[in-house]
């Protein structure tokens, strides 16, 4: 692939030969019409200011000297001819006054007559004198643009050079980075389209530091995270080797699979926010219902809920409300809400899953009559691995963040309040309007 300043110069080069051959053609047409137009000149004057009477040795014209290039022949009156120049061609006298172009000898010549009632007078001049006049012409003209031309290529070869200097630091400084420096480029003002491509290589390196951030995020908190259920496995797996009866291995197993299960369930966790946090909105995302996604999870729930003894259902109000969204995160957000609430709503309690509109916005409702969550820790459920205080009931903390995570991807913002009859706890996701989301 050849270099951008080598495809600049040759580019320049060309177009500079290219346009200096056609000036040169255009030029030299101009002077052989204005060779022309004089040499015309000087046959017509030549033959108006000849005297009435002419010497036997007048002065033969100079073929070096193209204004007196010209042959003169005279007729009188009863058609002799009376002159004639040393070396006039022998071209046929003309009947009409004027201009007339003819060959003549294997030459083209230019004729001027001029027929009156005392004699006739016919101006002759070869066509080669006018072409060296015009090329005489034209030469003058070009010589200096031939003069110029190494010089037009010295001042492209530095203008290209100088025009490339922001595109080589750039080059500098993206080739001077570590993996590890993603911080946008600073390379002062730039033309239009250099800012366009460092516009788009900054974005590239914040999405870049970002990804990285969320795996070394992600890297830290499963080393952090998964060392304590690890090292209880191991204890629990020990106490099961040294348990004394069958009774107490019976129990020591139960717990060993009930730790399992919670690592599982930590690792399932962690996996779907870190694979829902390396996605970038921007995409194109197909139209689905929100209604239809409800019951859909409530179907796949529904075992869990009735395994404990939840009553999970639809609501009465909920109704059609279709966006475009992710359907695979729309599901992971739904079934973390959904299943949040089935963890922690005692037996006997109820679940209701709504979907609709409000002022206009798709709303997705996931509401119970559980204990709740008490009004000052509701705004840390989005942290990380956050478990509210005194509570019994098994989890990792990562479920309201996932929900938190989908739901920005989605420009949605999560309203957390109270639950059913104002009692336990509700989560209500709301999505931007249709025409806001056209707008943007």
């Amino acid at each position: 692939m050849k270099s951008i300043r080598w495809r600049l110069l040759s580019g320049l080069f060309w177009a500079a030969l290219v346009t200096g051959v056609v000036a040169a053609v255009v030029l030299f047409q101009k002077a052989d019409n204005e060779a022309t137009e004089l040499a015309d000149l000087q046959m017509h004057q030549f033959a108006v200011a000849l005297p009435e009477h002419l010497t036997p040795h007048l002065e033969a014209p100079r073929q070096d000297e193209p204004s007196e290039a010209l042959y003169l022949r005279i007729w009188g009156a009863d058609g002799a001819l009376e002159y004639a120049s040393e070396g006039a061609p022998a071209v046929a006298r003309q009947q009409k006054n004027g201009f007339i172009s003819l060959s003549a000898g294997g030459s083209g010549w230019r004729v001027y007559s001029q027929n009156g009632t005392g004699r006739s007078v016919q101006v002759t001049q070869d066509d080669s004198v006018r072409l060296r006049l015009a090329g005489h012409l034209a030469w003058r003209v070009i010589l200096p643009l031939i003069v110029f031309l190494p010089l037009f290529g010295v001042l492209a070869y530095f203008v290209v050079g100088r025009a490339l200097l922001p595109l080589e630091r750039m080059a500098v400084a993206v080739a001077g980075r570590s993996p590890m420096a993603l911080q946008p480029l600073e390379l002062g003002p730039l033309s239009p389209e250099l800012q366009a491509i460092a516009t788009a290589v900054n974005r590239l390196l914040g999405q870049i530091d970002q990804a990285m951030r969320t795996q070394r995020r992600f890297v830290a908190d499963a080393a952090h995270e998964l060392r304590s259920p690890l090292t209880a496995l191991k204890l629990q797996l020990q106490l099961a080797e040294r348990a004394a009866g069958e009774s107490e291995r019976d129990s020591a197993f139960a717990k060993l699979h009930e730790r399992l299960d919670r690592a599982s369930h930590l690792v399932r966790q962690m996996l779907t926010l870190a694979r829902h946090e390396a996605r970038h909105a921007g995409t194109r995302l197909p139209m689905l219902d929100l209604h239809q996604l409800a019951l859909r999870t409530v179907v796949e729930q529904s075992a869990l809920a009735e395994d404990r003894g939840i009553d999970l259902g639809i609501s009465e109000a909920s109704m059609t409300a279709a966006i475009a969204g992710d359907p695979d995160g729309l599901a992971v957000l739904l079934n973390n809400l959904v299943d949040n609430a089935l963890r922690y709503t005692p037996a006997g309690g109820q679940v209701d899953v709504s979907a609709g509109t409000r002022d206009g916005c798709p709303v997705l409702w996931v509401s119970d009559n559980g204990p709740g969550v008490p009004l000052h820790e509701r705004g840390r459920l989005f942290d990380r691995f956050y478990r509210p205080d005194g509570n019994t009931v098994w989890g990792c903390g990562l479920g309201m963040a996932i929900v938190k995570n989908v739901a920005d991807l989605h420009g949605a913002r999560v309203e957390l309040g109270d639950g059913l009859a104002g009692r336990g706890f509700g989560v209500t996701v709301v999505f931007p309007a249709p025409d806001a989301v056209a707008e943007s």
